[in-house]
């Protein structure tokens, strides 16, 4: 009996160590964005399997489904904000983990690209050498029962049909369309569509449609202070002021990058949050939170208060609405 408590103490012990490193390592060197999503798959997991004993494991999946797909949308912003911000990481110390995974991971991306280029042109030397590769069956035959005399006309179409035409349809795509992706998911999914999505989803999916609108010019801030740090500051060797710039810089990133994780935690817990302006505005376009409903997620305590469209300046100024939105009058 005694062995087994030893046992027990010493197993306790070593998670404690191994937290409390995890947690020294953390406020001094920080953590990737790898280590940062892995967290989120176990909290998400953990959430589960409470929600099922709680409910029922059907339940729990769309109560869990539904913060999680939230949570992959700030994921996706925090992805793109890793790689504006790039070269600026290394400006603040909990950002230097980071800053090396963009690295390897720059290298590694740099190389697959050299790769999927040797292939490209291995497959096209091989589409040159046969005809047949890269058509269907269907076109070939077709073309092939084209009469001798027009089949000059014909044959030049063939070969733009069998070479250019996924490379001008991929060029064409990347060019006018890819941008606009997301705004066409959007629309479908939150305008469209919402009657099948989740208010929650649609919350923080028009959350990062209206963050996606005014963050250019943040980024921008960022890339002029860059450029008149090394452009001016350091070629003038005014050092002293270009170290304020580095540390005015490395705190822009740490405190942007920290609020999309926060944003993160908070879908993935189903919960919401207020920012002046931003949430109201969110909130005109989907409306109030469905109470009713055990898929809506966590409180909305300042939709309580708001009179839409006719909102005083002192309540948008707001911050405070209690813990996780609960309200502050109970």
């Amino acid at each position: 009996m005694s062995t087994n408590i030893e046992n027990t103490k010493n197993l306790l012990l070593t998670i404690i160590d191994f937290i409390w490193y995890k947690v020294q390592y953390i406020t001094t060197q920080g953590f990737t964005i790898e280590e940062f999503q892995q967290t989120m798959v176990i909290l998400c997991f953990i959430r589960f399997i409470i929600y099922s004993v709680k409910y029922n494991i059907l339940t729990s999946i769309k109560i869990c489904s539904i913060g999680f797909i939230s949570c992959i949308l700030w994921a996706m912003a925090l992805n793109d904000c890793i790689g504006v911000y790039y070269p600026s990481l290394a400006f603040h110390p909990l950002l230097k983990n980071i800053y090396q995974e963009e690295i390897n991971y720059r290298e590694i991306a740099l190389a697959s690209a050299g790769d999927r280029l040797l292939d490209d042109l291995v497959k096209q030397t091989t589409i040159n050498s046969n005809s047949n590769l890269s058509i269907p069956e269907i076109i070939t035959s077709f073309f092939a029962r084209v009469p001798s005399p027009i089949s000059d006309l014909t044959d030049p179409i063939f070969i733009f049909i069998k070479r250019d035409l996924f490379e001008t349809c991929t060029r064409f795509y990347k060019t006018n369309l890819r941008h606009l992706v997301s705004i066409f998911v959007y629309v479908g999914c939150v305008r469209v569509g919402k009657k099948y999505c989740p208010y929650h989803i649609r919350w923080h999916f028009t959350f990062i449609t209206l963050y996606n609108t005014f963050v250019p010019y943040l980024f921008s801030c960022i890339m002029r202070a860059r450029n008149f740090l090394y452009s001016v500051l350091i070629p003038e060797q005014r050092f002293e002021e270009a170290e304020h710039i580095e540390l005015y810089i490395g705190a822009w990133v740490f405190v942007h990058i920290t609020f999309l994780m926060i944003a993160m935690v908070h879908a993935l817990f189903s919960q919401y949050f207020y920012l002046p302006f931003l949430t109201y505005s969110v909130e005109l376009h989907v409306g109030k939170r469905p109470k009713n409903s055990l898929y809506s997620g966590g409180y909305t305590a300042w939709q309580d208060d708001f009179n839409f469209f006719n909102i005083r300046l002192r309540d948008t100024l707001r911050l405070w609405w209690g813990f996780l939105g609960r309200g502050t009058k109970n």
